[in-house]
């Protein structure tokens, strides 16, 4: 926690760079005020009762929190095709003008609308009214500690709710302080300005031990993936990575994986993968370490598996990597080849995985690559079927 007198000295430093900053400051105020007039203009009522594809996917292509996405097409497509567009529209107008409580409204629109988190959703809200509410993502988690103020990341209403309380007592100090016309989005500036350059906490974290990579990139060997009869063979680390990458694909899950350089049937992972980066969605500590694990499949930017590949490695890294969240409601997964299922038998029954070994399951690149093989099947025949193709 900095002293009150040194939080004073930063909003004088910030008022300061907003003044004579050249490059960034000048770039998010005009983003600030395009976006704010944007939203005033098509998200009145009558305006999302006639807002286009197109406009609402200009809205969704704008948000910071989508930048993590590679294809933001992608994004904007498996929102209108999960939910349906009118849904879309009518659930958006109840987030806004419903007469309950943000807490009741957040949490009601989470189980309606698939496929909007903490981050985009806060972000909607706050572009839609500044004076209300706030952003909650990794900047005001990794900030307002070092300022004295508590916040845990957003899973619900509630917590969100508590959020907008904890960074409004930021944009108090603001006021007090000289910047009359604060509101969340200045708040949010001065966070992002604490973060970048006063702090030093951008992304990738400082101390984070970042998965090395080989100095010569792997490149697909033959004999990595065999296809004979149908069946899928896998014999490579960056083989099963990719096979799992395109699965969660194919079954609708957004995909990362921190080994993005490696390569795969001449595909780096990081093409394959939907995300760039992991949404923040736990404790620095717990980010810190999930981050390495080799792939993560996500909904609503909410982690629901984790698969760590161990090829010829021992598994205890891995274990040891998914371990450290273990508090968090997601499925744990060993992949391998089917002789690294003992090593993964002796190595659960040690502490400390031995307190939540159900957790853990193991899963061989013989079950990973006929799971890949169905479901790639599934996916062409029902395609083929809903889309009702001339023969």
């Amino acid at each position: 926690m900095i002293a009150q007198s040194n939080i004073n000295t930063h909003i004088d430093s910030f008022q300061a760079w907003l003044q004579t900053d050249e490059k960034d400051a000048p770039t998010w105020q005009k983003e600030h005020k395009d976006r704010l007039e944007w939203y005033k203009r098509h998200l009145t009522r009558e305006g999302i009762r006639g807002l286009t594809q197109e406009a609402f996917g200009s809205m969704i292509k704008r948000l910071w929190a989508v930048n993590i996405w590679h294809n933001k097409d992608y994004k904007v497509g498996r929102l209108i095709k999960d939910n349906g567009f009118e849904k879309l529209k009518v659930s958006i107008e109840q987030l806004f003008y419903d007469n309950e409580s943000i807490d009741k409204r957040w949490d009601k629109f989470r189980v309606q609308v698939k496929g909007f988190g903490p981050s985009s959703l806060s972000e909607i809200l706050t572009f839609f009214d500044p004076q209300q509410y706030a952003l909650a993502n990794l900047k005001p988690y990794r900030v307002l500690p070092l300022l004295g103020f508590p916040i845990e990341a957003v899973s619900d209403g509630a917590s969100y709710k508590k959020a907008i309380e904890q960074i409004g007592k930021v944009k108090q100090l603001l006021l007090e302080n000289g910047l009359q016309d604060a509101d969340f989005i200045i708040t949010d500036f001065f966070i992002a300005y604490l973060f970048y350059y006063v702090f030093d906490l951008s992304y990738a974290r400082k101390g984070v031990a970042v998965k090395t990579q080989p100095k010569e990139k792997s490149k697909k060997k033959s004999g990595d993936v065999n296809i004979a009869g149908g069946n899928l063979s896998i014999n490579s680390h960056e083989a099963a990575e990719a096979i799992l990458l395109m699965l969660g694909n194919l079954l609708g899950y957004d995909t990362y994986t921190p080994d993005a350089s490696r390569i795969y049937d001449g595909q780096k992972l990081g093409d394959i993968a939907t995300l760039t980066e992991l949404p923040y969605f736990a404790s620095e500590k717990i980010m810190d370490s999930v981050q390495n694990i080799d792939v993560v499949w996500l909904k609503d930017e909410w982690p629901e598996y984790f698969f760590e590949v161990e090829h010829t490695t021992g598994v205890t890294p891995g274990l040891l990597r998914i371990f450290q969240a273990e508090k968090i409601n997601t499925k744990f997964f060993i992949v391998g080849p089917q002789d690294v299922l003992k090593r993964f038998e002796r190595e659960v029954e040690k502490a400390p995985f031995n307190r939540i070994k159900d957790k853990y399951r193991f899963r061989s690149y013989e079950e990973l690559g006929e799971m890949y093989s169905a479901a790639a099947s599934y996916h062409k025949i029902a395609e083929d079927f809903l889309e009702n193709k001339e023969k």
